[in-house]
C-alpha cells in the first residue's frame, strides 16, 4: 500500500512540473527578437531549398522510372511480335502435323499390309510401272523405320510448339507485371512531385511574409535585432500617441500600428445576410468528406459586402491567391482573449495592412465565382469562407501553417444558423 502510494506522489510531482514547464515555455513563446524572426526566415529559406532538391531528385528518379517504362512497352511490343509470328509458324506447323498424322495412318496401313505376306506381294505387284513397283517395294522395306521416325518428328514439334508459346507467354506475363509495378511507382513519385511543389508554394508565401513583417519591423518600427518586437511596437505606439497629444492639446487620436489592438465588445456576422453552407471539420461535402475545412463557407450572391467581425486591426492581405483568392486578416481582442478572422475568396477588398477597422467597416465584397475570380483554384461558387483562430496571426506567429493549427470553429463566437439555414441581419 505504501508503494503505491510513493509510486502515485512521484507521478503527481512529475505531472506538476510538466505543467510548470509548459507554462514557462507558453509564456515565453510569443515573446521573439527581430534576430529570431530573421533566423525562422533562414531556417524556412533552407527548408525551401532542401523541398526544391528533393522535387529535383524525385523528377530525376521519375524520367528514369518513365525510360524503364517506355524500354518494357518496346520489349513488350517485340514480345507480342514475336507471339504473332509464332502463331502463324504454328499454324503451319499444324498444318504439317495435320499430314503427318495422314501419312501415319497411311503408313500403319502398309506396315499392317506388308506384315501379311499375300498382302505385301499384292501390294508390291500392283505397281503401276516398274519405278512404281520399285518405289513400293522400298517403301514397304523401310515402313517401320520411317513410320517411326515420322511420329517422333510429330511428337518433338508438338512438344517445341508448347514449349515456346509457354516461355513467350511467361515473358510477356513477367513484362506486364514490371510495367504494372513501374506504372504504380511513377504514378507514386508524381505524387511526390506535387506534394513538394504545393509544399514550395506554401513556403514560398510563408518565406514572402516574414519579409515582409522584417522589412515593417526594420523600416517602420525601427526595431533593433534583440529587441523584442512587441515591445519595439508598443515604443512605436507610445512614441506616437505622445506626439498626436503634444500636437492636438492634450487629445488623443487612434493608433493603427500592431499591438495596439482595440478592444471589442464582442462578434458579429460578417455578411447582412447568406445561407450557411460548409461547416468546420471534416464535413465540406466538396472535399469528399476527406479533407477538413478550417472554417465555414456562407454562400451568398456575387459582390455582396462583407464586414469585420469584430473591431480590430488589418494585419494581412493577400491578393489573388491560387487558393483563397484574395484574403483579409483581422486581429481583434475581446474580453481580454486575442483572436485573428480570415476572410477568404473575396472579389475585392477595400483595406490595408495596418488600417484599424470597427465591426461596421466594409473590407471588400464577396466573390469566389470561377469565370469571374479565375486566379482563385480553391472555390466552388459565390460564397465567402470565415475562418477564426487564436492569436494574433503576424505577432504570435507568422505562418499560414500555424494559423491553421490553431483555427477554431467560427460558429462558437459568431452566432451563425444552422447548416444551409438563410439569415438576415448581424
Amino acid at each position: 500500500m505504501e508503494f503505491i502510494k510513493n509510486r502515485l506522489l512521484k507521478q503527481i510531482v512529475v505531472l506538476i512540473i510538466v505543467i510548470l514547464v509548459l507554462f514557462l515555455f507558453s509564456s515565453r513563446v510569443s515573446a521573439k527578437t527581430l534576430n529570431q524572426i530573421k533566423s525562422e526566415l533562414s531556417a524556412m529559406q533552407s527548408k525551401y531549398e532542401t523541398t526544391k532538391n528533393q522535387k529535383s531528385l524525385t523528377e530525376a528518379q521519375k524520367k528514369e522510372v518513365e525510360a524503364n517504362i517506355e524500354s518494357i512497352n518496346a520489349d513488350i511490343k517485340k514480345t507480342q511480335g514475336e507471339i504473332k509470328d509464332l502463331n502463324d509458324d504454328i499454324d503451319a506447323r499444324n498444318q504439317e502435323i495435320d499430314k503427318m498424322q495422314k501419312e501415319i495412318k497411311n503408313i500403319t496401313h502398309y506396315y499392317q499390309v506388308s506384315s501379311s505376306e499375300s498382302m505385301y506381294l499384292e501390294y508390291v505387284f500392283n505397281a503401276s510401272n516398274f519405278t512404281d513397283f520399285i518405289y513400293r517395294l522400298s517403301v514397304s522395306e523401310q515402313l517401320s523405320e520411317y513410320r517411326k521416325k515420322t511420329i517422333n518428328t510429330y511428337q518433338a514439334l508438338v512438344e517445341e510448339n508448347k514449349a515456346k508459346v509457354s516461355e513467350l507467354s511467361e515473358k510477356q506475363v513477367s513484362l506486364e507485371n514490371s510495367q504494372e509495378q513501374l506504372n504504380a511507382e511513377a504514378a507514386k513519385l508524381g505524387e511526390q512531385i506535387t506534394e513538394y511543389t504545393d509544399g514550395m508554394i506554401d513556403i514560398e508565401d510563408e518565406i514572402k511574409d516574414l519579409q515582409d513583417m522584417i522589412n515593417l519591423y526594420e523600416t517602420k518600427y525601427k526595431c533593433s535585432g534583440n529587441e523584442d518586437v512587441s515591445s519595439c511596437v508598443n515604443r512605436y505606439n507610445n512614441a506616437r500617441t505622445a506626439a498626436s497629444r503634444n500636437s492636438s492639446g492634450g487629445s488623443s487620436s487612434s493608433v493603427t500600428a500592431y499591438g495596439s489592438l482595440p478592444s471589442a465588445a464582442g462578434f458579429y456576422r460578417p455578411t447582412a445576410t447568406g445561407r450557411m453552407g460548409s461547416v468546420f471539420g471534416l464535413s465540406a461535402w466538396y472535399f469528399n468528406y476527406s479533407v477538413f475545412h478550417y472554417g465555414i463557407d456562407i454562400e451568398l450572391s456575387h459582390g455582396t459586402p462583407v464586414y469585420s467581425i469584430a473591431d480590430g486591426i488589418v494585419v494581412k492581405t493577400n491578393y489573388r491567391s491560387s487558393c483563397g483568392g484574395n484574403m483579409v486578416f483581422i486581429a481583434h481582442k475581446v474580453n481580454g482573449n486575442s483572436y485573428t478572422s480570415g476572410y477568404f475568396h473575396l472579389s475585392s477588398y477595400n483595406v490595408s495592412v495596418g488600417q484599424t477597422v470597427t465591426k461596421d467597416t466594409l473590407i471588400g465584397y464577396s466573390g469566389g465565382v470561377g469565370s469571374i475570380e479565375y486566379w482563385d483554384g480553391c472555390s466552388t461558387g459565390g460564397h465567402l469562407h470565415l475562418q477564426t483562430a487564436t492569436g494574433v496571426y503576424m505577432t504570435d506567429y507568422y505562418t499560414f501553417g500555424v494559423f491553421q493549427s490553431r483555427s477554431f470553429n467560427p460558429t462558437t463566437i459568431v452566432n451563425m444558423p444552422a447548416f444551409h439555414e438563410y439569415f438576415s441581419g448581424r
